[in-house]
């Protein structure tokens, strides 16, 4: 059966934010037992899921079998991770999880444009961070990377934000492969402020301090940022992350750009949120920051990129400008659950008609 052709239409007629809901718990109810992930496993790719050493990154210390993350967004509550993971991806970013369970913004608050581009403004809605541990908790030892994405509640001040980080990060210290400190979301007024380089500073500072104390030690720590953010702006986030030593960088988070949202209606323009999905003006502003990351640190600081991934094509772009990894979440609900293995095929198919041993070659290939 063609998702495209017969599940996608329907899907249509859902609230989205609803639909993500029920199949996160339909997923969810897939890793009840190693039988019905297996089915999941065989509904998504016809078979086994691809694995090819050749596939194998490293980024910021953390190993995946594959350069396929799930981005924070698709499971808040980290509630599907295996079922994720059985489908094809090699790691999944859980969050964003703030300290105190909140709401996020009034309903209706994501909406589907057009079948493969998104609108949100769900504003950071989460059960909180005690929640998210114990779901995390309950999968016991996992050999698949999940990281945690950091964000604060909205009634935090400024002056308050690197505490509020460090709760959480300290919250899970011991359990999670990754921290991305979010500072980037369109949807929490004043967020994306602190992505100035006094305040994320202060932030970094807080959430390396709360990391140290561990028993297991620091753990590899990243920052998402924007795609609106001008060069200069970017470049004093790469200031930031040399001087502290971080794992890399996330680029990028939505854009909240009216001029992106208004070619789909006049209606959109002023509608609140950040637009994802396969839109190609999108895509490109998430690349170019990716590209100026790498060209300007040398490609000395890893990079995962993430925004208007959805094929084959789009993972390419995206390394080729010098990320070593990227992120998928609205693809999801463009391509299927079939979205990963897809591209996995792909990427080898590609490796083998260029000649390339090891995906690791086309990072920043664009700048050779």
């Amino acid at each position: 059966m063609s998702y495209k052709t017969f599940i996608r239409p329907l899907l249509d007629r859902l609230d989205s934010e609803t639909w993500h809901a029920r199949v996160k718990e339909l997923m969810r109810a897939c890793e009840v037992s190693a039988h019905t992930l297996r089915l999941l496993e065989f509904a998504s790719s016809g078979g086994r899921r691809i694995l090819d050493e050749r596939l194998r990154v490293k980024v910021g210390g953390v190993s995946f079998e594959n350069p396929l993350v799930v981005g924070a967004g698709w499971d808040k509550t980290c509630r599907a991770v295996r079922a994720l993971y059985a489908i094809g991806f090699a790691g999944v970013e859980v969050g964003s999880v703030v300290e105190r369970p909140q709401n996020g913004n009034p309903k209706p608050r994501q909406f589907m444009i057009t079948p493969d581009v998104c609108i949100n403004s769900l504003g950071l809605n989460s059960p909180g961070m005690d929640e998210v541990f114990r779901n995390l908790t309950r999968y016991g030892r996992l050999d698949i990377p999940v990281g945690i994405n950091l964000g604060i509640n909205s009634d935090v001040s400024h002056e308050d934000a690197p505490h509020a980080y460090a709760a959480v990060a300290r919250r899970f210290c011991d359990n999670a492969s990754y921290f991305t400190i979010n500072v980037s979301s369109p949807n929490t007024p004043g967020l994306r402020k602190l992505q100035g380089r006094i305040h994320l500073e202060a932030i970094v500072q807080a959430v390396r301090e709360a990391l140290g104390d561990s028993s297991a030690g620091e753990r590899s720590l990243f920052v998402k940022i924007s795609p609106d953010l001008a060069p200069g702006a970017v470049d004093d986030v790469l200031r930031v992350v040399t001087d502290f030593g971080l794992s890399g960088v996330i680029a990028t988070n939505t854009t909240s750009r009216a001029a992106v949202k208004a070619k789909y209606g006049v209606k959109w323009r002023d509608v609140p949120g950040g637009v994802s999905g396969n839109d190609f003006e999108y895509r490109s502003l998430s690349t170019s920051v990716v590209s100026h990351i790498y060209r300007t640190t040398g490609g000395k600081v890893d990079i995962i990129g993430s925004g208007g991934v959805c094929d084959t094509a789009s993972v390419l772009e995206k390394l080729r400008a010098g990320a070593k990894a990227v992120q998928i979440v609205t693809g999801l609900r463009g391509e299927g659950l079939s979205v990963a293995n897809s591209i996995n095929r792909g990427l080898l198919e590609f490796m083998d008609k260029n000649g390339i041993s090891d995906i690791s070659e086309i990072t920043g290939s664009d700048h050779r």
